[in-house]
């Protein structure tokens, strides 16, 4: 099983969905845990369970909603006689620095940090890894860069920089430029409404990102690999 941390303060909820897709779709079993601070995916994810916490399937995919961290979700999960090493990949979605906290004990084997450059959203990107730091101070701090419906210019790049790499960060070298247009929205707004994740109704250059990235986290694989089995999956 690996832990993916997908942190960042944007809305990426539609990219969680779609990176747990693909990776279903690669043949890999998936649970997303929702460790937003509004609780987003209980509001997309639909679910007849009306309890404050639960774990529910989407599109193949399971998602835990509702949990206040990583521990209760093993509580959970125990009581319902489910071992976490089922699934191949966990998705960890975290937004700002107190849902980080609550879930700092995740034990996490490889980070995104998902970036918008408008001010708020580096600012809040700011107060999410010096809690990190704040948390883990001996702790190395490793992420791979998603530049998420973002325009970077050099002034933005430049100030990003400064502010994030106060609390001795390191980048890898896995950058990835997740752009949307029109298209691409309203496939989510789609896939949202039908219950229906159709990857390859997304853009040609999504779809090329998104292929580069799968293989990235799965290691074995090639993009023009991931590439064909999501053509050729039927929903």
């Amino acid at each position: 099983m690996q832990i993916i941390g997908m942190y960042g303060y944007v809305d990426k909820y539609d990219f969680v969905i779609a990176t747990a897709r693909a990776l279903n779709i690669m043949g890999r079993s998936v649970l997303v845990i929702d460790a937003t601070s509004d609780k987003k995916y209980k509001y997309i994810i639909p679910s007849i369970d009306n309890s404050e916490k639960y774990v529910t399937q989407y599109g193949e995919i399971d998602f835990a909603i509702g949990f206040e961290s990583y521990e209760s979700l093993l509580e959970y999960l125990n009581e319902k006689n489910i071992d976490i090493e089922k699934y191949s990949y966990v998705l960890l979605d975290v937004e700002n620095a107190d849902m980080y906290s609550k879930f700092k004990t995740t034990p996490v084997n490889k980070s995104y940090m998902y970036i918008d450059t408008n001010v708020l959203s580096v600012a809040k990107n700011e107060e999410l890894v010096r809690r990190m730091r704040e948390d883990n101070p001996e702790k190395e701090l490793v992420f791979s860069k998603i530049l998420y419906r973002a325009y970077l210019s050099r002034a933005a790049t430049n100030y990003l920089e400064e502010k994030i790499n106060n609390y001795a960060v390191k980048w890898s070298n896995e950058v990835y430029d997740i752009s949307t247009d029109e298209q691409d929205m309203m496939v989510n707004i789609d896939s949202e409404f039908s219950g229906l994740i159709d990857l390859r109704k997304h853009t040609k250059t999504y779809i090329m990102y998104m292929c580069e990235y799968i293989s990235k986290i799965l290691g074995d694989t090639t993009p023009k690999e991931v590439l064909k089995e999501i053509k050729r999956r039927r929903n």
